[in-house]
């Protein structure tokens, strides 16, 4: 049954039947993208977590068989109540809504459970006054991950999420929760490096919306209209505020690993600044480049998916 079930998924994931037992997956066709299908595939019909690095690691019709059948890793174990064993909390980039992570939960391996956090202002919360503080922001957000008090859990965010993910990483810390599995970050310069050089949340509301456009994180169609800007600007001028007055503390390791990953073509986080992210690590740094600019969040969003999988399922490639 197990033997059928492996067959079944790896026919369904290449659409081809395996040459023999000892074919390798990735050289049949298969990518990280896919290894990520092949894996929700055995998972559904084995019942059972159904580790990704593994998949990796043995990607033949016997490897698979082999980890089918094993003991799984504790780390990557389902809870008794069958909950995931690991809670991705998602932070959008600024003026953005966490409803931009909607259905990363359906994409994420089943072992991860995504859950966006929406700031004040936006989304769901959109009657709500954006906050202009770091520090009400932090304990808003913590206080919706009550959660992470008795349950695994990661931080990613992306441009100032990545920012509001670190701060938010050692807040919790310093109200006694446990520590983060993970602090991921992406298209975010290193906090010491995140402040920028000239403010942007006192401009008047032409160039701010100019500095939109520049940026490409807002959609045009919004821009142009000047009804919704004025509904909109409040609330991105809110997060760039907090942007424009962070000021970084001292260098001190965090007590989780960290992962960057950064756009090839990102002019704006250049590759020597995501270096700088390591020295915010407790010794585990792994830094991933991904195809795109600064939102490759957006153009190459199945690719960064896959690497985000590879790094909560196990040592992240190229960790050191």
């Amino acid at each position: 049954m197990i033997r059928a079930a492996v067959l079944q998924a790896w026919r369904d994931t290449l659409e081809a039947e395996p040459a023999s037992d000892d074919e390798n997956f990735f050289e049949a066709g298969g990518n990280s993208i896919l290894a990520v299908a092949l894996q929700r595939r055995l998972v559904k019909a084995l019942g059972r977590a159904v580790p990704l690095r593994q998949i990796h690691e043995h990607p033949t019709v016997a490897g698979l068989l082999g980890i089918s059948t094993a003991g799984l890793p504790s780390g990557r174990e389902r809870t008794a109540g069958g909950s995931p064993a690991l809670t991705l909390y998602c932070l959008p980039y600024a003026g953005a809504s966490a409803r931009m992570y909607a259905d990363w939960d359906s994409r994420m391996p089943s072992s991860v459970t995504v859950k966006p956090l929406e700031l004040p202002g936006r989304g769901a919360r959109w009657s709500e006054p954006a906050l202009t503080g770091m520090a009400a922001l932090l304990e808003d957000l913590a206080g919706a991950m009550d959660e992470a008090r008795h349950t695994p859990y990661a931080l990613f965010g992306h441009s100032f999420g990545g920012v509001l993910a670190f701060e938010l990483t050692r807040h919790l810390t310093d109200r006694g929760f446990p520590a983060s599995r993970r602090l991921l970050v992406s298209a975010c310069p290193a906090p010491h490096e995140a402040t920028p050089v000239e403010t942007n949340h006192d401009l008047s509301d032409e160039e701010f919306t100019e500095r939109l456009r520049k940026l490409r994180g807002t959609p045009e169609e919004l821009l142009e209209n000047e009804e919704l800007m004025e509904l909109y600007l409040p609330t991105i001028r809110a997060d760039y505020t907090i942007l424009d007055h962070y000021r970084a503390p001292r260098i001190t390791p965090l007590n989780c690993p960290v992962s960057v990953f950064h756009g090839a073509d990102d002019q704006d986080v250049p590759e020597a600044s995501v270096g700088e992210w390591a020295q915010y690590s407790n010794g585990s740094f792994a830094a991933e480049e991904i195809t795109g600019d600064h939102f490759f969040l957006r153009d190459s969003e199945d690719e960064l998916l896959a690497k985000l999988a590879l790094h909560l399922g196990g040592e992240p490639a190229g960790d050191e």
